[in-house]
């Protein structure tokens, strides 16, 4: 078994059990940002260094949404897709998707060697993202646990 299918395994046990409040967060290059929802309060957070504190200069995050929400999308792609959607009253009276999910195995941060579970679409950018119980993982780190020698 390929670890793609391993996590991809884990991401459906993790969607067919009983739900509960958790978070998620994904990762952005060019320009740097990072989208933080959680589940219990619906509440996104945006974080970016591009927006700091005047005064002290320490980067500062901001709320993107309240009361939103993490939806399962049909359609004709081979990997399951959901969408962060900001709420009607926030985005002129419809769902607006913040982040579309591809639960694919395959998300990149676009500048480290880490794998994301997810991949992550936002505002036109690319980027990984993973919750609490689905980590994103260095292959390395994989490879040495289970004792691959000579791994390049």
């Amino acid at each position: 078994m390929n670890l793609r299918a391993l996590f991809l395994g884990a991401a459906l046990a993790l969607a067919a059990s009983q739900a509960s409040a958790g978070t998620l967060r994904c990762s952005f290059t060019e320009p740097f940002f990072t989208v933080e929802f959680d589940s219990a309060t619906g509440i996104v957070m945006y974080t970016s260094p591009d927006e700091s504190d005047p005064e002290t200069g320490q980067i500062k995050p901001r709320i993107m949404a309240e009361g939103a929400r993490v939806r399962h999308v049909d359609g004709p792609q081979r990997d399951t897709q959901l969408v962060l959607e900001m709420p009607p009253e926030k985005a002129g009276g419809a769902w607006t998707t913040i982040v579309a999910i591809s639960v694919n195995g395959q998300g990149s941060d676009g500048m480290s060697d880490m794998v994301f579970p997810f991949e992550g679409v936002s505002s036109g950018r690319v980027g990984g993202c993973e919750t609490g119980k689905l980590p994103a993982y260095e292959t390395y780190e994989v490879f040495e646990d289970i004792g691959v020698v000579d791994f390049p």
